[in-house]
């Protein structure tokens, strides 16, 4: 893991930046402690020379150990500058690392700052309410988001994968799984579906995949759509689970089993939303517990 983490030691160089006070613990050469960048990048090894700083000195030493130059490179004038000028506004004071943020250089590391910097944007998808949302379960919300891009490995994915597999549903035997096939259109699926979700979901109960996906999806108010993104995740991870395990030739779950246990975990997780102190879903037990009579 650690050597994977190295190889984006490049793309972490360039999101941090020093700046400088005493210039003590801070590189001349390695840290970004000006807007020119990274000296040792721009001037390479001959800089040492050229500048008269030796590669392990720091910014502090840089200005005490040497006189100010002339040079004919443009460039190496520029850091000679630059370096003057740190040097009139240095303080008494450590250096300090900073951060690129949403729109400025940070002194507080921000996950979500960092992974907008390195992720490719593209424009919100119609469905990312009903696959991210507060409260969410991590493992469902991962399920379901595989789900939405089709990549679980149905019977019809792996038919192409490999001719000779077997890609009928093993939750009915009736025909080829597919993702549509397996929420909620097989009769396993369907019986939990229906036992779940019917009174929550409404007039708008349906067992077609994407009219489910496109509801969940849509603007609730909260608690409600809480319960219908939630209800929708767990009983597509549940399963999902139970399909793995009859592939590798588990024990077989009834459908009546797997309501109880899918039923069970969103209680579950109500009562932990209402322990953290998050009074919005107070009335989230009441409407789940009102959907199930």
């Amino acid at each position: 893991m650690w050597r994977k983490l190295l190889k984006y030691r490049g793309i972490a160089r360039s999101l941090v930046k020093v700046e400088v006070n005493n210039g003590q613990t801070t590189s001349f050469w390695h840290d970004q402690w000006s807007d020119l960048g990274i000296a040792a990048d721009l001037v390479g090894e001959r800089g040492v020379v050229d500048m008269g700083i030796g590669w392990q000195k720091s910014v502090a030493e840089a200005w005490t150990v040497r006189r100010r130059r002339r040079h004919r490179d443009d460039l190496l004038m520029q850091i000679e500058n630059t370096l003057h000028l740190q040097w009139e506004k240095r303080r008494e004071e450590p250096d300090k690392q900073l951060w690129k943020g949403a729109k400025k250089y940070i002194t507080k590391f921000s996950t979500k700052d960092t992974w907008n910097h390195l992720r490719t944007t593209s424009n919100p998808v119609d469905w990312h309410r009903g696959v991210w949302f507060s409260h969410g379960t991590p493992k469902f919300s991962f399920c379901v988001w595989l789900a939405v891009h089709n990549r679980l490995s149905t019977g019809d994915r792996m038919l192409q994968w490999n001719v000779g597999a077997s890609g009928q549903c093993v939750l009915c035997n009736n025909t080829t799984e597919t993702r549509d096939h397996l929420f909620f259109e097989c009769g396993y699926s369907a019986a939990i579906w229906t036992e779940l979700a019917k009174n929550i979901f409404g007039p708008r109960f349906s067992t077609n995949w994407q009219a489910n996906l496109d509801f969940i999806s849509e603007n609730h108010l909260r608690v409600k759509g809480f319960l219908l993104r939630y209800v929708f995740q767990a009983a597509v991870h549940a399963l999902w689970r139970e399909r793995n395990g009859r592939v590798h030739g588990e024990d077989l779950n009834s459908s009546s089993r797997l309501i109880i246990w899918i039923d069970k975990h969103i209680r579950n997780q109500l009562s932990m939303i209402r322990l953290s102190g998050d009074k919005r879903y107070e009335c989230g037990l009441q409407l789940w517990f009102a959907s199930r009579i």
